[in-house]
């Protein structure tokens, strides 16, 4: 049996500026009901792209893989899919893996890719795909924010819904010789992450892999790529690399990291305000 809790939060946050104005200074503190919006709301407002393939290994195996997920809503063209990858978006987010992400397609034909022998240009070819509950959070921190172009890379293409088995693939692959760029965050791939992580403002770009202890090598080559970037994450408690996965099975636990990385979110724009300001009295 389904239940639909029906829970509202009182908070006091600085208003999020509109598109195009993000980080610019703005100082309205206003106070508001923040409802939870749920997966069916949330759908009529965003649309999610994926860009699915299977990853060639020099030993002839084939992984299925996804390489970004676009997240847009209406004001961002759709009517060519794929133009949505050679696009600047509003924020990145970086998660664990695609996990059971599909096209909507079943008759949907993934790309052979090969690295690092694939010519590729950065453009890709994007399809419709299914949100899960990972990507409904995300939407509600860009409804928050103000965002209409979320992009989702992960700290590895492999798609597995299952964290165990897919750890237990990661190292595998880590045996095999080129089995290590399922990962975007490898060398093989750095002009592909450099297009990735450009975003049409400057935003910071947030983490939410999760606390799982295998992850640690792959999220200490994600931070090593992105060392000179603002980021937002929800702490862990677990190992400094690692952070809050920001879709609990618990609804209060849901909502306890909405409110703290929206919490993180705004606490940046503040600092960048307040830097900007410092600057041009000097």
């Amino acid at each position: 049996m389904r239940v639909r809790l029906k829970h509202k939060m009182c908070v006091r946050y600085t208003a999020p500026p509109q598109r195009g104005a993000l980080f610019e200074s703005n100082d309205k503190v206003v106070d508001c009901k923040m409802e939870f919006l749920y997966a069916a709301e949330l759908k009529k407002q965003f649309t999610c792209y994926g860009h699915f393939y299977e990853c060639l290994l020099m030993n002839g195996e084939r992984v299925k893989c996804r390489s970004v997920l676009e997240i847009v809503d209406a004001t961002i063209p759709q009517h060519i899919p794929s133009d949505i990858s050679e696009m600047q978006p509003d924020v990145v987010v970086i998660m664990m893996n695609p996990g059971s992400s599909h096209p909507k397609d079943i008759f949907h034909v993934d790309e052979d890719i090969e690295y690092p022998s694939s010519a590729r240009s950065m453009r890709k070819e994007l399809v419709l795909t299914q949100p899960d509950n990972t990507q409904y959070q995300v939407m509600r921190v860009a409804v928050r924010q103000g965002w209409h172009h979320i992009r989702v890379l992960n700290l590895s293409d492999l798609r597995d819904p299952k964290s165990g088995s897919f750890l237990q693939k990661v190292e595998e692959l880590s045996g095999i010789i080129g089995g290590h760029v399922h990962s975007i965050f490898c060398a093989e791939r750095s002009a592909e992450l450099a297009h990735a992580l450009k975003r049409r403002l400057n935003t910071p770009i947030l983490l939410g892999w999760g606390q799982d202890l295998g992850l640690v090598p792959l999220a200490e080559q994600c931070m090593k790529q992105i060392r000179e970037e603002t980021v937002c994450t929800v702490a862990s408690d677990v190992h400094p690399l690692l952070n809050a996965h920001p879709s609990p099975m618990l609804q209060s636990k849901k909502l306890q990291w909405l409110e703290a990385m929206n919490r993180e979110v705004e606490q940046t724009f503040e600092l960048k305000s307040k830097k900007k300001g410092d600057s041009a009295r000097e």
